[in-house]
């Protein structure tokens, strides 16, 4: 692949001490182990989980015999696919297969199938960012097994809508464990907190693209941080 007059976007968010991160969860944090001023150079600590920023869900994410992050063959990672604008979904609305048969034409057999909601432009500590998101619902993870995706993406912490209780929110779905299943037990691939979606776009309702997502490589592991780019 000539990539000399490629444009390429970087679909993956910026990973930095206490940023967004699934609200009962770990936070994300890091730590000055060894100081230029000290030692004579950088070493920084990380502490977080298989799930934070952009990230992939392994098939082992919810399938008790499910494949790690690591034994992903990078052929399955990058490809052919497809953006869609979703924006017109509101805060904690589903998306149904009647949003996604709206692009049924667009959506090819194999494709990585990436929504774009906007929710990237919210990301912070805020309430909308943290519970509110258009979640994928039940029909329309079949409807995505039916056309024979190889991946989905959302802009949101979870392909499923926010399913627990805190003190500030309570549950919005209880699907989001069935929609995970379904696909991951289908062969789909799950990308999750993408952003740029709207630059792929470019004010299009849907665009072409080819797609790399490659997670870290963290043996047996449930998921991994993600750096996702789209070829232009």
């Amino acid at each position: 692949m000539d990539l000399r007059n490629a444009r390429i976007v970087d679909l993956t968010h910026e990973m930095y001490h206490g940023m967004p991160s699934w609200p009962t969860n770990s936070r994300f944090s890091v730590e000055d182990a060894k100081l230029m001023e000290v030692d004579g150079y950088r070493l920084r600590e990380i502490y977080m989980n298989t799930h934070h920023g952009t990230h992939m869900d392994a098939p082992s994410h919810m399938l008790e015999d499910g494949d790690p992050v690591s034994a992903i063959s990078p052929r399955r990672l990058m490809g052919e696919g497809v953006a869609i604008d979703l924006t017109h979904k509101g805060d904690g609305e589903p998306i149904t297969a009647d949003d996604l048969r709206a692009f049924d034409a667009e959506i090819r057999r194999g494709d990585m199938v990436f929504m774009h909601t906007g929710w990237d432009s919210l990301r912070g500590i805020n309430r909308r960012y943290l519970f509110m998101w258009p979640y994928l619902s039940v029909d329309g993870a079949k409807y995505l097994v039916e056309k024979g995706a190889s991946l989905v993406a959302t802009e949101a912490f979870s392909i499923g809508g926010w399913g627990e209780r805190t003190a500030a929110m309570e549950p919005i779905t209880d699907t989001g464990t069935e929609v995970h299943r379904i696909l991951l037990s289908n062969g789909i691939l799950i990308i999750e907190e993408v952003a740029n979606l709207g630059e792929v776009l470019g004010g299009r309702g849907s665009a072409r693209a080819f797609f790399i997502a490659l997670p870290m490589k963290l043996r047996g592991l449930d998921g991994a941080p993600t750096r996702v780019v789209a070829i232009l």
